[in-house]
């Protein structure tokens, strides 16, 4: 690389850094869950903010319709993002094939096609079968109200 093409890229790397990230505080009009982006209208100045990104790469957070939210705005142009929420309804994260998420009603666990809550299930069913023959055998009227209790957590 010639040192004038170097020089240019230093430049422009410096320049992209010295770009502020403004912070605007606004409320959820709508959510895309499906585009994970929202509208959002600003408090002060009733400006909506169109096509705000609900996270990047493995983390999104879905914050509930109406909202107050805190979005991020890069330098003067139309590129918004969610910070935060008052209120989230699901929190997204993924890595790799392993993805967690956080909903009101509970938590979905899951590595690749399978689910912490089918793994927990077919557990319990297992041990639910076992038969001895001296001594004393499972309570499986205990072990089926602990699998009632995993589905209150593990929602899928």
């Amino acid at each position: 690389m010639s040192e004038l093409a170097e020089f240019n890229r230093l430049i422009s790397q410096r320049i992209r850094e010295l770009i502020p990230v403004q912070t605007v505080w606004a409320t959820a009009k709508s959510i895309d869950w499906d585009k994970k982006t929202m509208i959002a209208t600003g408090l002060t100045d009733d400006l909506d903010y169109e096509d705000v990104l609900l996270g990047l790469g493995g983390e999104y957070k879905k914050p509930k319709q109406g909202a107050k939210c805190l979005i991020g705005i890069v330098g003067n142009s139309a590129n918004s993002f969610l910070i935060t929420a008052d209120e989230i309804d699901e929190i997204n994260f993924t890595s790799g094939d392993s993805s967690l998420t956080i909903k009101k009603d509970g938590f979905v666990v899951k590595q690749k096609n399978e689910s912490l809550k089918t793994i927990f299930s077919d557990m319990i069913d297992e041990i639910n079968k076992i038969i001895v023959i001296n001594g004393t055998s499972i309570n499986v009227a205990a072990m089926t109200v602990i699998k009632e209790r995993l589905k209150t957590v593990l929602i899928e």
